[in-house]
């Protein structure tokens, strides 16, 4: 398994647990901003995940931008003070027990980790989609540049 796969399956066990929290805290005590946030963002996870587990060339590059999102806008969500319609704070100011700040931090630094490997493979591969005539598929995070020799 690659070392994106493996990230990638650490976020997913991360972001259940995550989800879980919510399930057990109820909906009711989360806003529907947050709510809303929470799903569009699962989403672009499940597509990015979907191209990481498919070896798809635009993997490395759906990762920076879809985990690199996922990580800072649950941090803005959960880390900040309120600051309105998408906020639930855990740490100012909140109702919520310790769990839920146990719960959320794995996913936020597994987020963080995973878009800085896309990072990796795609500074490897000189910004350039793998699989093209020049550049094997690899998301490995090694060099994959093929200067033809």
């Amino acid at each position: 398994m690659s070392r994106l796969k493996a990230s990638g399956t650490v976020f997913i066990a991360t972001w259940l647990l995550h989800t879980a929290d919510h399930i057990r805290r109820t909906s009711a005590l989360t806003s529907d901003g947050v709510l809303w946030a929470g799903t569009v963002a699962a989403i672009v996870a499940a597509v990015a995940l979907t191209l990481i587990f498919t070896d798809h060339p635009l993997a490395p590059f759906a990762v920076v931008t879809a985990f690199g999102s996922v990580a800072v806008g649950t941090a803005a969500t959960h880390l900040a003070p309120s600051w309105g319609y998408f906020s639930e704070p855990l740490v100012f100011g909140s109702a919520t027990d310790r769990w839920a700040i146990a719960a959320a931090v794995p996913e936020m630094v597994a987020a963080s980790w995973l878009a800085w490997r896309g990072l990796q493979i795609v500074r490897a591969n000189n910004f350039q989609i793998a699989g093209s005539a020049h550049l094997p598929i690899s998301t490995s995070g090694e060099a994959t540049h093929n200067d033809g020799a």
